[in-house]
């Protein structure tokens, strides 16, 4: 078994025990969906950085008006909240500055949109068996904080990768190999 399916299968299983068990201590409200969800996101990064998946095809691409749908929706009030906090820094995220690191800005945020576009079907799929099992609170909790945690991220990523995509391509430009 390669480490990438042991971290997929397993994962789920530690998640459930820790959200249990938060449930069991403080009940299945905010403090239950939280650990729920940054124990989803330990999972899904573990498994994208063990699989490393490429990542290709259509839906990768940044349309036309995506970047002003984004701004109208806040992405940037978002990023500048993630700074404030100190969640870059935390999560080790640093970029180089330079052109030549672009390629590797961009594949990280791709796994990072792909991880959280995962984790963001799996929270809405918990929260509808909580809210079919009756448990309201913990169905409200999981699916209000998929907003937050998973879906302005996508937003963020993407909207940095129309950011990296614009000057890759005015380079190229400036340099006539378009």
């Amino acid at each position: 078994m390669t480490r990438s399916t042991l971290i997929l299968l397993s994962g789920p299983v530690v998640v459930a025990a820790a959200g249990a068990a938060t449930g069991a201590l403080l009940g299945y409200g905010f403090a239950f969906a939280w650990v729920v969800h940054f124990g989803l996101m330990a999972w899904i990064a573990a498994w994208v950085d063990a699989a490393r998946p490429g990542l290709g095809g259509d839906h990768w691409r940044i349309r036309r008006w995506e970047p002003g749908l984004y701004r109208r929706l806040g992405v940037g009030a978002y990023r500048r909240l993630l700074r404030r906090v100190g969640w870059e820094r935390l999560m080790g995220h640093s970029f180089a500055g330079t052109r030549a690191a672009l390629p590797a800005l961009d594949l990280r945020a791709r796994r990072s949109e792909f991880g959280h576009s995962v984790l963001a079907v799996v929270a809405l799929g918990l929260a509808g068996a909580a809210a079919l099992l009756g448990a309201g609170p913990a169905a409200g909790w999981l699916a209000g904080l998929t907003v937050p945690l998973h879906g302005y991220p996508i937003v963020l990523q993407r909207a940095l990768r129309a950011r990296i995509h614009w000057v890759t391509a005015t380079t190229a430009r400036a340099r006539g190999t378009v």
